[in-house]
């Protein structure tokens, strides 16, 4: 048999290795396109791989169906204080804290991180006088960080504390210490 003839039946013995579609009529008309003695053993060699294709596609097992895929779990950030400052919760949304003597003023900043992947994004700043002791919070569904410092009379940090990842939904569960 030709060189020709052996090369089409690898091609389409090939492709049924793969597990892919033959197209017999394809391969049948390129035999025929080489010619010669040897088209009719070719031709019955294409049946054979054929029928192989054929065999395999009825008593193979059906591909499972891909199960779609399962939704993230939205990122959360679990609220956590640090600092030398005790600071607690208060009513509806307001951290608390001790008057200290040694406090001239106090200087809040709330940021916010509209995404958690993001960076914290400044929100406001507030200047509260040494003797507050409370400051009311505009929490929403973004996780915030809000950073209390208590100045002396000469500009000096005296008490700070830092609260992150705080949100209206994270109010009452428990802070985590840093």
């Amino acid at each position: 048999m030709n060189d020709a003839y052996e090369q089409i039946i690898a091609d389409a013995r090939r492709i049924v290795a793969r597990g892919s579609t033959v197209d017999a009529a394809a391969f049948e008309r390129r035999i025929r396109a080489v010619g010669g003695a040897g088209e009719e053993e070719a031709l019955r060699r294409l049946a054979l791989v054929v029928a192989v294709h054929r065999a395999r596609a009825r008593f193979a097992e059906p591909r499972p169906a891909q199960e779609p895929p399962k939704p993230a779990k939205p990122l959360r950030t679990r609220p956590t204080i640090s600092g030398a400052l005790d600071v607690r919760r208060g009513r509806d949304f307001v951290l608390e804290w001790r008057a200290a003597r040694d406090v001239a003023s106090w200087e809040v900043r709330i940021a916010e991180r509209p995404d958690i992947r993001r960076d914290y994004v400044e929100r406001e700043e507030r200047d509260l006088p040494g003797a507050a002791t409370e400051v009311e919070l505009p929490l929403g569904d973004s996780p915030m960080r809000v950073r209390i410092v208590g100045k002396d009379a000469r500009g000096r940090l005296v008490r700070r504390a830092v609260l992150t990842g705080v949100t209206r939904e994270t109010w009452n569960e428990r802070w985590q210490r840093r």
